[in-house]
């Protein structure tokens, strides 16, 4: 969550429920998304937990694309060689199909 605002290119930002301490970053670092809470400028860690909980922040961003997309590919990360092996034949099974009726289709027109 945005915190403060530095200047135009930099923000601070802060996540008490998933560790991340007040840092600055730039812009291009964020992705932001309209999810928003009421803090005053420079509020503390305290107030910040608060507002987080009383809006039920946490399922929320749980239902972002932007997370979804995150855990999706920390998951994808943690497969081992034979996880991702099958994942690859399974792929190629489907591409197969697909090629298989696309040509089918362009046999028929």
């Amino acid at each position: 969550e945005v915190a403060d605002i530095v200047d135009h290119l930099h923000f601070i930002i802060h996540r008490p429920s998933s560790g991340v301490e007040r840092k600055v970053v730039r812009l291009n670092q964020l992705a932001l998304t309209d999810l928003k809470i009421n803090i005053p400028r420079g509020c503390r860690t305290k107030k910040i937990r608060t507002e987080l909980a009383k809006d039920g922040m946490e399922a929320k961003i749980a239902g972002v694309s932007l997370n979804r997309k995150h855990v999706a590919k920390a998951e994808k990360a943690a497969l081992g060689d034979f996880a991702r092996f099958k994942l690859r034949v399974a792929k190629t099974a489907t591409n197969r199909k697909i090629r298989s009726t696309v040509r089918k289709l362009k046999k028929s027109s």
